[in-house]
């Protein structure tokens, strides 16, 4: 046993291992950008209700943060079948997302629904020349928030955690493209700079931030919460601009600008952070009430 471990961590073991699996996903993505939108919803379904039925600790995760939520509201049926619909949709997701960069603006905005006065909203919040943090979700496909301000002519930078396989990092930077990436390890700093120079910067807030976080209610119960959105909005003025993709019916996606919150410094900034993130919460919850089968609850929120 020892021998084996001492085989997976030599570095060289380390290194095929990780071309080997880059290698996989990108003859996947191959593969999958070779399938009509509709296939691969119909698939992306499939192998969702799939995982949902062969993924025990996932599946058990997932309802068991349901009921933390929905318990006093929902059946157990109703919640087993929001839990699988949860499985569906980032199916959906993983499917959709190697097909996007691929497709001309025409296709791309083909399949969401949105109106000029949102972009038109969005272009006079840059008018203002603070710049704007657009925060979202792991919510219906949040993958395509990126995309669509790009391909809206907005200057966007995406923050991103990277994978610990650089085969995959540089995979992964080609397929978003269109924006500037922002790794969160490195170059928070970076932040500052971009929304000073008027750029949006695109972030999702709804992880277990942890040990790193704050702790305030979500759904009625503390959660670790990251306070990178509020800090950057009050150091520099940009506002927090909560927006989602959700899914809808006919396999389109529908663009939603929840709220916009503007920061205002009181004197205390931990309290002015407070603040903003229990807003940003509070708007996320509306969201998730709204399409409680479109948000990942598979994974530890609260701990």
């Amino acid at each position: 046993m020892k021998i084996l471990k001492r085989i997976k961590k030599n570095k060289y073991v380390t290194g095929v291992r990780r071309y080997l699996l880059y290698l996989l996903a990108l003859g996947f993505f191959v593969l999958v950008r070779t399938l009509p939108w509709r296939m691969i919803v119909s698939l992306g379904r499939s192998l969702g209700r799939f995982a949902f039925r062969r993924v025990r600790y996932g599946r058990r995760l997932t309802i068991d943060n349901l009921n933390r939520v929905f318990g006093d509201e929902k059946t157990p049926g109703e919640i087993l079948r929001i839990a699988e619909k949860v499985y569906e949709n980032m199916g959906i997701t993983a499917l959709e997302f190697p097909r996007m960069d691929s497709m001309t603006d025409r296709e791309f905005f083909e399949k969401v629904d949105y109106d000029q006065d949102q972009r038109a909203f969005l272009l006079s919040l840059l008018a203002k020349k603070k710049g704007a943090i657009f925060a979202s979700a792991h919510l219906g496909n949040w993958e395509m928030l990126a995309d669509f301000g790009a391909r809206l002519g907005l200057k966007m930078s995406v923050l991103y955690k990277p994978s610990t396989n650089p085969y995959l990092n540089r995979f992964w930077f080609r397929l978003r493209g269109r924006n500037k990436m922002i790794d969160i390890t490195k170059n928070l700093s970076l932040v500052n700079r971009r929304l000073r120079a008027n750029e949006g910067v695109c972030l999702l807030f709804d992880e277990n931030a942890r040990s790193r976080g704050i702790k305030l209610p979500f759904f009625g119960r503390p959660a670790s919460t990251y306070k990178g959105p509020a800090y950057f909005a009050l150091r520099t003025g940009a506002p927090i601009v909560c927006i989602y993709f959700v899914r809808q019916e006919d396999s389109r996606h529908r663009f939603i600008i929840e709220r916009t919150i503007w920061p205002k410094r009181t004197g205390s900034l931990e309290e002015d952070i407070i603040s903003i993130m229990k807003e940003m919460n509070r708007s996320l919850e509306k969201m998730i009430r709204k399409y409680p089968d479109q948000w990942n609850w598979i994974y530890k929120r609260w701990s």
